[in-house]
């Protein structure tokens, strides 16, 4: 049996000693490189999700049962430029993440101009579920009122009550009077409120007040063109693991 001398010389190997200080370094193991199977595995499940390297991972053990460290697929997707830097991600977050108790209450809401194409969902606060999308010509009222008496459907059929709606304040949502008169009402907050929904406006200059569906568009902007209709798209979106939810199950929005 190895001494705890030897055993520990396996890791460590002493560099100076200074006074009473044992300086150690750690010995660096070999290096291993992704295998010409490993490799195509990551571009076949990229092709599948488009997912980053954190979530590629945990999709790959899910459906092809392999561990591959999300650095290693990472440099791999950049290798063959499926993904790039993001400077974004190196500066530290100023703001916490929120989210509501109950799945199916708080409901986020937008509209993105894509090429032309006036889109606007209602994502789920709790699960990140898209209840329901829409693409139009036009960015209307009636357009985003239709499109959430789909996702109020799809809540009741889940026996769940839709509480609240945060939107922006584009005029499809939000009227105002200017800063120093009172607060229109807009036809979309009445009819929110002859259901018993509360509207809640975006904070001005502030984005993050609805970031999630902020953050939901840049994953829409990526692989839509794939997909005849936005129902197909929502639908992959939906059954595709999520990074805001459990990883460890593989938990979807669905």
């Amino acid at each position: 049996m190895a001494s705890l001398g030897e055993e520990y010389s396996n890791w460590c190997s002493i560099i100076w000693k200074q006074g009473n200080i044992l300086c150690l370094i750690r010995k660096e193991g070999p290096k291993t490189y992704l295998s010409d199977d490993e490799t195509q595995i990551i571009e076949d499940a990229y092709k599948e999700s488009f997912l980053g390297a954190r979530l590629l991972r945990y999709h790959i053990q899910k459906h092809y049962k392999r561990n591959i460290s999300h650095n290693k697929i990472h440099q791999h997707l950049l290798e063959v430029g499926l993904a790039r830097h993001n400077q974004k991600k190196q500066k530290k977050r100023k703001r916490c993440r929120y989210e509501s108790k109950h799945s199916l209450s708080l409901l986020h809401a937008d509209w993105l101009d894509y090429e032309g194409t006036q889109v606007i969902a209602y994502e789920d606060d709790t699960s990140r579920k898209i209840l329901s999308i829409g693409e139009f010509t036009n960015a209307t009222t009636e357009n985003a009122i239709g499109v959430f008496k789909r996702a109020g459907g799809i809540v009741r059929a889940y026996r769940g009550k839709i509480t609240a709606v945060n939107a922006d304040r584009g005029t499809q949502f939000y009227a105002s009077g200017g800063e120093k008169k009172k607060e229109g009402v807009s036809r979309f907050k009445q009819y929110l409120n002859a259901r018993g929904v509360k509207h809640i406006p975006s904070k001005r200059n502030n984005p993050q007040t609805n970031g999630k569906i902020e953050r939901w568009f840049l994953e829409y902007r990526r692989p839509r063109w794939r997909f005849d209709t936005a129902y197909a798209f929502a639908e992959w979106y939906n059954n595709r693991v999520h990074g805001a939810l459990d990883l460890e199950y593989f938990e979807t929005p669905n």
